[in-house]
């Protein structure tokens, strides 16, 4: 089945737009090659742009191909790396946010920027 609309709310997609000069170029791709999430995942992975504080937006694939109307290849991002060294780079930020082992590192960043989009 095929998505679609966007997983990530607009406001979040404006946010990740504007970290990445709207430009998926500028992007990390991120593989995910042992995702425990495949029911609620349908990319191999997401791209990551850290935004002007180097706090990580991530943005599904799944929402890459119909925001950029097209499929991120990983040649084609800046560089590409595995969800274990993204994982890696950022353990001090997921141990801040209490996201030690996260499942989907993706969707459980997604879910807690989303809900920054708002104020309520």
């Amino acid at each position: 089945m095929e998505i679609t609309h966007c997983i990530a709310d607009a406001k979040h997609i404006r946010h990740f737009l504007d970290a990445c000069d709207g430009n998926w170029h500028r992007c990390i791709y991120i593989r995910c090659t042992n995702c425990k999430e495949k029911k609620s995942c349908t990319g191999s992975g997401f791209l990551f742009h850290p935004d002007q504080r180097a706090v990580p937006l991530v943005l599904p694939l799944s929402d890459a191909y119909i925001v950029f109307s097209c499929r991120p290849e990983p040649e084609e991002c800046l560089v590409t790396l595995k969800v274990s060294d993204f994982l890696s780079m950022y353990e001090d930020f997921f141990k801040k946010l209490k996201l030690l082992s996260p499942d989907c590192p993706c969707r459980a960043l997604l879910d807690i920027q989303n809900h920054e989009c708002y104020d309520w």
